[in-house]
């Protein structure tokens, strides 16, 4: 008797055992992707090639109910690239990640991370995959498109024969948007690409630094200012120049419109409010028409790309340093942002221009503007 109930206890535990197992090998699994297009997992193939669970859990893959895979573990040979390497098995992307176009990936990319649990919804594309090759397009900051874009697309035209299109200068926010719905080839930051926005795109590739002037009129004479110093007077607790050695006049700070979405405004709320709301402005549609009214305001001010700097306006010391290269590398000078291009297909043309912008020659383009990353 005793042997009886042993045996069926180990016909229990190995009914138990494959259940699991048989269970998944009928079921097509789904992840997120990291934003590259949802992973699927075919669990009929795989039983279909002879593997079961058991093959894989627990000796590749942790028994726990979640898949995070890094870009980086695509090249160590763990998890599904312990048979997805190119040898045994195909490690191109449009094998596992469905509705993305399959094809290398140039070293140039970060690629995207979607946080945990974030499971990007499949993008109804506005053009086509071959549309948005060519002509390539642009959409977003206005530093990056009319600073770098027209010069570079020149160039990189010459180059290949690939043709730009439409380059858009709507600001950071239009960029983003546009590039997420598949309207433009590459939209373009200039701030910190946050994980939201990682989660809206597949890649993006930092190409350079711009420094961010702060600018008064020349009759006034305050030439230096601290964060703290710049806080106040942006976020409206300091409203006289008279606080920092200037005229007994009433300051007035102009800015691009808050809602517009331009990475400017935004870049400068990060690194100098840190949080605080601004205080009274005069809201402009662009930082170009901002630097003009200060150079025609005395008790003006405003922040802005050093690459707008006209003739009739002065640039303030930060924190004691000058917008200079020197001191902007060493983090003497505190205001700068990446430049940064973004994009949902890191392939064909799209990528050879992201490569053609960390070239010697894309960079020398950078470096007539902004400080260049190389």
């Amino acid at each position: 008797m005793r042997h009886f109930y042993k045996t069926l206890l180990l016909l229990l535990l190995v009914a138990l055992m494959a259940a699991p197992a048989g269970a998944t090998e009928r079921k097509t699994l789904r992840y997120g992707g990291g934003g590259q297009g949802t992973v699927v997992f075919d669990g009929p193939l795989h039983a279909s090639k002879g593997f079961v669970c058991n093959d894989c859990h627990v000796s590749i893959f942790p028994p726990a109910q979640k898949a995070h895979i890094t870009m980086e573990d695509h090249f160590k040979g763990v998890a599904c690239f312990t048979c997805h390497n190119q040898v045994v098995v195909s490690r191109d992307c449009g094998f596992c990640h469905r509705k993305f176009e399959p094809a290398p990936l140039s070293t140039t990319f970060n690629m995207a991370d979607s946080p945990e649990g974030n499971v990007p919804a499949p993008v109804a594309l506005k053009k086509t995959r071959q549309e948005l090759q060519s002509p390539l397009t642009y959409e977003g900051a206005s530093t990056v498109g009319s600073m770098i874009m027209p010069e570079a697309a020149k160039l990189f035209t010459a180059h290949t024969g690939v043709p730009f299109g439409e380059m858009g200068i709507a600001g950071a926010g239009a960029g983003l948007k546009a590039v997420a719905a598949g309207k433009v080839s590459m939209g373009g930051l200039a701030s910190a690409i946050t994980d939201k926005e990682k989660a809206q795109v597949v890649a993006w590739q930092v190409i350079g630094y711009d420094v961010m002037g702060v600018f008064v009129h020349p009759s006034n004479p305050v030439r230096s200012l601290t964060m703290d110093q710049l806080r106040a007077i942006f976020s409206g607790r300091e409203t006289n120049w008279k606080a920092f050695g200037g005229p007994d006049a009433p300051i007035v700070v102009y800015s691009e419109a808050l809602a517009g979405g331009r990475a400017t405004v935004k870049a400068f709320q990060d690194m100098v409010l840190r949080g605080d709301a601004y205080g009274k402005l005069v809201e402009l549609d662009d930082a170009v028409d901002c630097v003009a009214d200060v150079a025609k305001d005395p008790a003006g001010i405003t922040a802005s790309s050093l690459s707008f700097a006209i003739p009739g306006v002065e640039v303030l010391k930060v924190n004691g340093a000058a917008p200079e290269k020197a001191a902007v590398q060493s983090g003497a000078y505190p205001l700068k942002r990446p430049l940064t291009l973004i994009t949902l297909q890191p392939t064909g043309n799209i990528q050879a221009f992201f490569d053609f912008m960390l070239s010697p020659e894309g960079q020398d383009v950078v470096s007539k503007h902004f400080v260049p990353v190389k």
